[in-house]
């Protein structure tokens, strides 16, 4: 059975890789997340601490992520 929960919100991909959880049975890819133009302030440090690093230096949000993952 389609599980809508495992699924990106955005590519309706399924979960071949982390989602991050930014509402309530709301789940997107990483990079899916950034390109729907949804901001890393949004989310809880914990979930900000879970992005990947090369993607976050490559959109130049390293120095934002570090502030609020602490």
């Amino acid at each position: 059975m389609f599980n809508r929960w495992n699924t990106c919100r955005f590519c309706d991909g399924f979960m071949s890789q982390d989602l991050v959880k930014y509402g309530t049975r709301h789940y997107a890819h990483y990079d899916c997340y950034l390109d729907a133009g949804k901001k890393l302030a949004d989310l809880p440090g914990w979930q900000v601490s879970k992005f990947p690093y090369f993607l976050l230096k490559d959109r130049g949000l390293l120095d934002e992520a570090r502030k609020l993952s602490r």
